[in-house]
Order: structure tokens, then sequence, then C-alpha cells
């Protein structure tokens, strides 16, 4: 067999892999569609997004930044020694992967490897990474943009100028992340495999830049341009919260509106504050507990990542366990009832962007830390 031969076998023997993979992906999507649209308490299909959180030392430090310094760093090994055999075929039968935590993944020594692995073992499945973009290398770039992995990458950048960029993120990095970020976008031009969002993290100390910040992203050639409110993960960032500033906030969402509507750019924003039921459409479920779950390193289960305590891990039950477990079946049965998470939930309940407790994350808190934070926190700032 002479060495063409060898290599067409083997690139006909990757297609039929490939074919086969999105045939496994194809029925599971069509199944879990199926359940979630008759709010199924139990399900025969697995996620179509798998979250996990690879965390990672971080070189920025943001000031709405949840603070957390005790979290695992992730590490490709300790990932597959301890989850690989019960996870591969669940992340096969997914639509989309998630590889983003706490820090910036793409700091990691690791990161190249990490994602060679994920292109090779999944590489039918869409990979979205959150980055600051300041480690966005060369070899990095290649690897999301060559193959057959799609790629969607969320920019975090929460300004356009250096000034205020330097005032969220608390590091020199802007010349650098511009120029990656230009590297990017003229990549993104011509790949077929690269969608990439523009980021804004809304807060009282940037929130004037918004429209100014959707121009950019125009300019600069994003897919869209993302907007959404800051989360409190302590008392003391009560200030950056736009709860208290609620009608800076509906301004600036409206300008960025009109300027998003004016150029043509695709763009997502949060409910303005103060809005009545009547004003729109009242969510009647969340899709998120039959299509997501998020791990950690640690094994740790969250249904989203906005929600609160949640005492799963793999580590202690396998994925079936977990997924069709009370915990996941308490959860669907009170969003099919309307209750729940839904009644507060920021992303998928306008009228929650109203109340306190969609603005906070209390997560791994003790009770009485929460009360105490709560009383600090609704002290006008």
């Amino acid at each position: 067999m002479t060495i063409a031969t060898t290599e067409s076998a083997a690139t006909a023997f990757s297609q039929r892999k490939y074919r086969a993979l999105k045939d496994l992906q194809s029925a599971n999507l069509r199944l879990n569609e199926s359940e979630w649209l008759e709010r199924r308490v139990i399900l025969s299909s697995s996620p179509r997004a798998i979250f996990i959180q690879i965390n990672a030392v971080c070189n920025a430090d943001c000031v709405f930044c949840s603070k957390g310094y005790d979290y695992p760093i992730f590490r490709l090994d300790d990932y597959l020694e301890k989850f690989a055999d019960q996870m591969t075929p669940v992340l096969r039968r997914a639509e989309r992967v998630i590889l983003t935590g706490s820090g910036e993944f793409l700091g990691l020594p690791d990161s190249p490897r990490i994602l060679r692995y994920f292109n090779r073992e999944f590489p039918h499945v869409e990979k979205y990474i959150a980055t600051n973009a300041s480690h966005l290398k060369p070899e990095i770039v290649d690897l999301m943009a060559s193959g057959q992995s799609r790629y969607q990458l969320q920019l975090s950048l929460h300004a356009s100028d250096e000034e205020t960029h330097k005032l969220m993120m608390r590091y020199n990095a802007f010349d650098r992340v511009m120029g990656n970020v230009k590297h990017l976008m003229d990549l993104r031009r011509k790949s077929p495999h690269l969608t990439v969002n523009f980021m804004f993290v809304m807060t009282t100390m940037n929130v004037e830049k918004l429209p100014e910040f959707v121009r950019f992203a125009k300019e600069m050639g994003a897919d869209r341009c993302m907007a959404g409110y800051f989360y409190i993960y302590e008392a003391q960032q009560k200030y950056l919260s736009l709860y208290f500033r609620q009608d800076l906030a509906n301004r600036y969402i409206e300008e960025a509106r009109k300027v998003a509507e004016e150029i043509g750019m695709p763009l997502s924003l949060p409910h303005k504050f103060g809005m009545e039921p009547g004003q729109f459409q009242q969510p009647d479920c969340c899709s998120e507990p039959w299509h997501q779950m998020m791990f950690n390193v640690d094994g740790r289960i969250l249904p989203c990542d906005v929600y609160g305590n949640f005492n799963e891990s793999l580590t202690e039950k396998g994925f079936w366990d977990i997924w069709n477990g009370p915990h996941y079946r308490a959860i669907r049965r009170a969003l099919r009832d309307r209750t729940g998470c839904l009644q507060t939930c920021p992303r998928h309940n306008p009228i929650g962007i109203n109340d306190w407790r969609s603005h906070v994350i209390h997560r791994h808190k003790d009770p009485q830390q929460i009360v105490k934070e709560y009383n600090e926190a609704l002290r006008k700032p």
C-alpha cells in the first residue's frame, strides 16, 4: 500500500467517524428538544450544552470579579483521570461545550493541549470560550480557526478606550489586547469556523460608554455585541450595581439600542428597569435544566451560572444519577409550574430585573452571611 493510499484511507475513516458523531449528536438533539417541549421531568436525552469550568489564574483584576482565589485550577490530566470515562459519551452527543471558568483559560500553559484534545475527540461539537483577549496568541487562534471544529469566542472587553478598559480590568494590557483583537478579526473575515462576540458587563463605572462600545464592535467586524448587568458577589461591590442607578441604566440601554439599529449591529441587551408585566411576554419556563449542565474539576455540578447552591458532584454520583436525580427533577418540576428560580431569574424573566435578589449571587455562603450582606447591600450607596 502506498503512502498516498494510506493517507486516503485515513481521511475516509476520519470522515466516516465524523459523520457517525454528527448522527449521534443529531439524534440526541432531536430527543432533547422533544423532551423539553413536553416538559419531561425524567429525560432519556443528555444535555445539548456541557459547561466545563476551566479555572485558571487570571492576569486581570476586574472590579466586577467574583473575587474567588480558592477555586481549583483545571488540569487536563486530572480531568481525563476523574471524569473522561463518564463524560466523553455525554460530550459526544452535545451540541456545544463551553470551556470557560474563573480566570483566564487561554493563559494556562496547557491551553493549546486542551484545545487539541477537544478538537480531536469532539470535532463536531462547537466550542465556546470567554476570554479577555490578552492571550490570543497565533498558536491559539490557529487551533480555533483550522480543522473541522467551530468556535464561538466571547471577548470580554467591557470598554473600547484605554482609560475605561484599565478602570474595569485593572491591568495595563490595552495595547496588547487591541492588537490581539485586530489580528483575530482579520482572520475572522477569512475563516468559516469562528464566530466572535464582544461582551460588555454593565456597571456604574462604564455604562455611559455602552453606545460607543456598540460602534466599536461594528467597526471591528464582530458578529454580535452583548451587554449584561453585573452580578454582586460581595456586599462591597454594591456600588457597581446599576440596581441603584436604574434611570442611568435605562437611558444607555436605549441609546445603545438606537445606535445598533442605526448601524446594523446585532445587539443583545438586558431588560430595562421598571418594566411592568404587560410590557413583555411573561416566560412560561426556562430550558436550561433540560439543555445544560455545568461542572468543574472538583466534579461539582450547577444547572446554570446564576443558580445558587446545588449539592451534587460527579465524584459522588454518576452523570445519569445526577441528571435524572431528585434535585434536577425538582428544578424541572418547579419550572414547569412557573415557580422556583424562574421568579427572580435575571436572564429568563424580565420582571426579575426589578428584584434585588436577581442581581446577587450567594453561592457557597452560610445563611447568616447571606442575611448580613443582604442588609448591608440594600442600604443606599
